[in-house]
């Protein structure tokens, strides 16, 4: 399922990248490759950020960016 479409509060493990090189590029010097666990903190208004932890780190991404990011919930 793509990151867009992720409910509030729900922790999901990272399955593949986009294939954008400037956006692939930005979310690995995040620390953001396929595995890694992230959670959906809370959604900006419609259309809007999208505000996700990783461990420590937290971080915003719009939704067009997010909806390139295939992942997968996470049952822990």
């Amino acid at each position: 399922m793509p990151l867009s479409k992720v409910p509030v509060g729900a922790r999901v493990r990272v399955e593949q990248l986009p294939d954008s090189p400037g956006l692939r590029e930005r979310l690995l010097a995040l620390g953001i490759h396929p595995g890694v666990q992230l959670e959906l903190v809370r959604r900006g208004r419609p259309g809007g950020l999208l505000h996700l932890a990783l461990g420590l780190q937290e971080f915003m991404l719009r939704q067009d960016q997010a909806a390139c990011i295939s992942v997968s919930l996470d049952p822990s």
